[in-house]
């Protein structure tokens, strides 16, 4: 499904890529012997996240190599390789980031823009209508960044939802959470009980769910203040900045240009959205999105059932005065009986819990009971079945797997 296009821009591109000497990437890849205006998008292959890592970044470079402004690089967690990629300066992103709301300065502790992308998002807070002061912290120094936060009087975060959660108690302790107009979040999940927590902790914010990716480079998807007011999951996207936007199968297809120095044709981001709505009540053009979650971290299949993120938030929140409410969720093949599923919890925070027995015994009985997998099942009744063997929950300092986003739920059973 097509929902957005612009043809003259997209064969405009497909001409400058076909005469580059630089790279015959996609030359190659077309497999046209000549470009034609007669090219229709969906004539054109995708392209994968696979190949972009198998191919080095020179090779796929569409620009002098000096006028490559800056590079970009992801954390490799999914292909165990960073994807290494090249950016060149853009004149304008046509993104806006007070998201039209009344503020000056947001303090950045979102580690992509304190990374790779802070100078591309200083560039878009200056040549915004709207402008603002972006005030870059450490995302791995909490405390500080709150004293930052209090020194420049700072008015809205920029973060993940897991960062935002973390700061919330420095900001509170150094600052005003009263003072946080906008919470600006991105990279992870922010599912409704996140939500609700973010709220509680910044009560005068409004919460916008912000996409981008690092293989494009900036958001192009975003709330509108009346999604923001009515607390809604929705996304528009960002006409300007995009020559086509597709879903495939549900999956969210990007073909992106601003980049010129490798330019993104049918790129498949691995991220899945569906249809929300025709139109919106704020007037701006084109259906709205809603996010359905990544395959193999929002959501895990096993022996036909399903595990996902957003209940399992819920689930642990609810039993935040046991133990807590920091767990990632491993799902993994029995070695004792590899046609049975072992599921093993680990809950962050040994240093605070003394009885960790009796505590992981209560904890236990909670999922034993209150952990539905499907209508009718619970993960009690999967054990009885034979599908599971056990669940077994321990407390760690830190958890198995590590990554630059926070992973809840991770499948050994591929």
């Amino acid at each position: 499904m097509i929902l957005w296009e612009n043809k003259a821009e997209l064969a405009k591109e497909i001409e400058r890529i076909y005469s580059s000497p630089h790279s015959d990437f996609y030359k190659k890849k077309f497999s046209y012997t000549s470009p034609s205006s007669r090219i229709k998008l969906t004539d054109l292959p995708f392209l994968s996240r696979t190949e972009l890592v198998a191919t080095a970044p020179d090779d796929r470079l569409y620009v002098p190599k000096e006028d490559v402004a800056f590079v970009g690089f992801t954390s490799g967690t999914t292909s165990n390789k960073p994807l290494v990629s090249y950016f060149s300066s853009v004149d304008r992103y046509f993104f806006e980031p007070s998201l039209g709301m009344p503020i000056t300065r947001p303090l950045i502790t979102y580690p992509p823009l304190n990374k790779n992308f802070s100078a591309s998002f200083i560039q878009q807070c200056r040549q915004a209508h709207k402008k603002v002061t972006p005030v870059l912290a450490d995302y791995q120094n909490l405390p500080n960044s709150a004293v930052i936060a209090r020194e420049t009087n700072i008015d809205a975060i920029y973060a993940t939802p897991t960062i935002a959660g973390n700061l919330g108690e420095h900001i509170g302790k150094y600052y005003d959470p009263g003072k946080i107009k906008l919470l600006a979040l991105s990279s992870e999940t922010l599912t409704r009980t996140k939500r609700g927590q973010l709220q509680q902790m910044y009560p005068n914010a409004a919460i916008a769910n912000l996409y981008a990716s690092s293989e494009i480079g900036q958001f192009i998807l975003y709330p509108c203040t009346h999604m923001m007011e009515r607390n809604e999951f929705s996304f528009h996207f960002l006409h300007e900045a995009l020559i086509a936007l597709e879903l495939i199968d549900g999956e969210l297809v990007v073909t992106y240009a601003l980049n010129k120095a490798f330019p993104l044709i049918r790129y498949q981001t691995g991220d899945f959205f569906e249809l929300a709505s025709d139109s919106c009540n704020c007037g701006l053009p084109g259906p709205t999105l809603r996010w359905s979650g990544r395959e193999q971290v929002d959501k895990i299949r096993i022996h036909g059932f399903e595990i996902r993120r957003e209940d399992m938030d819920a689930l642990f929140a609810s039993m935040s005065g046991i133990a807590g409410d920091d767990y990632q969720i491993h799902a993994r093949i029995d070695a004792d009986n590899p046609k049975k599923i072992r599921i093993d919890v680990e809950l962050r925070g040994a240093d605070t819990i003394t009885h960790h027995d009796s505590v992981a015994t209560m904890v236990k009985n909670e999922l034993l009971s209150r952990w539905i997998l499907a209508p009718g099942v619970s993960i009690a009744d999967a054990i009885e079945r034979g599908i599971i063997s056990d669940v077994r929950i321990s407390f760690v300092h830190a958890f198995s797997l590590v990554t630059g986003k926070t992973r809840r739920l991770v499948n050994h059973c591929l």
